[in-house]
């Protein structure tokens, strides 16, 4: 195929209404919006963003690779190519999830360059939410949007797990249609309001003296998040961290499920006397409430000094 056959090709599959002979003397702004406003198309075009995907992957492979076969790859560069591979790139990124440089958004967004490319999409950048909620192209904001919750999720992935079960039921990254301009606006809104949320419940913790691990302890000992914060919970967690921390075995004993058990049988008594002491309605004798479950896992995080294995609760 010719590269004016394939550039035409483009146009009767997913680029119908750009003029590309106006792209050589667009300004970079210019540029960036059309750019924005065919990928937001595009996500709209089919189920899953699959126009999106069928685009991108003529120029490029999953992995940002050039595609050999592409008529335009040993082409002389010029500005339509460029902007044709530029779509490319910033189409993988957001079909993927994958973090990247703000600047591909919008020049005037800031990010740090120098950090891990996640830690520029958290509710603490102020400019990105504040795009996040004026650009016109709610799909792309969308998909943005699930950057940044996905960058969460990973955040408390085996840190706080009444936080992940509130994250799963306020906006479940898996739970809405990209395609619907309206569905997609929503998941934009749940995103920030409950991003702003769980950091507004953290920071208040923090008010209070409280590290994370005494903030994770006491959104189990409630089992949901938010909350105010009671003073017996607050005192009964400070406790429970101590005491897990007294009792952990020494980093030179070899760790076992049989060892998870004989450390969690030696705990759950002295839990039940904390508990009691001071009036958390927690039944430490009923496996499956959903207190003691967050106990276990968080346990068990202690135990092994790391994530929690399935396995071991098989």
């Amino acid at each position: 195929m010719t590269p004016e056959a394939f550039l035409q090709y483009l146009k009767r599959n997913v680029l119908g209404d750009v003029d590309f002979d106006s792209i050589a003397g667009m300004n970079d702004a210019d540029k960036q919006h059309l750019m924005l406003r065919q990928i937001d198309k595009m996500i709209g075009m089919q189920p899953g963003a699959d126009a999106l995907g069928w685009y991108f992957t003529k120029f490029l492979d999953d992995d940002g690779r050039c595609q050999a076969d592409n008529p335009l790859t040993d082409e002389a560069s010029t500005p339509l190519s460029e902007w044709l591979y530029d779509m490319a790139e910033l189409g993988r990124l957001l079909y993927w999830h994958q973090a990247f440089p703000l600047e591909l958004l919008a020049p005037e967004l800031e990010y740090d360059p120098f950090v891990d490319e996640k830690l520029n999409f958290t509710i603490d950048n102020e400019q990105l939410v504040s795009w996040l909620k004026v650009v016109p192209y709610r799909r792309v904001a969308a998909m943005v949007a699930r950057i940044m919750m996905s960058t969460e999720y990973d955040r408390i992935q085996g840190c706080n797990d009444a936080m992940q079960d509130y994250y799963a039921e306020h906006c479940p990254i898996g739970d809405f249609d990209a395609q619907d301009e309206k569905q997609a606006d929503e998941f934009v809104t749940a995103v920030i309001d409950a991003l702003t949320e769980m950091e507004q419940h953290t920071e208040r913790g923090y008010e209070l003296g409280l590290d994370d691990e005494q903030i994770r302890v006491v959104d189990m000992l409630w089992s949901w998040v938010p909350h105010d914060y009671p003073e017996e919970y607050v005192a009964a967690a400070k406790d429970i961290v101590k005491m897990v921390e007294k009792l952990l075995p020494a980093k030179t004993v070899i760790r076992s499920r049989n060892g998870f058990k004989l450390f969690y049988d030696t705990v759950l008594p002295k839990l039940k006397e904390i508990v009691d002491k001071y009036d958390v309605p927690v039944d430490t004798t009923d496996y499956y409430n959903l207190t003691m479950g967050y106990m276990r896992e968080w346990m068990y995080a202690k135990y092994l000094g790391g994530v929690v294995l399935d396995e071991f609760f098989d």
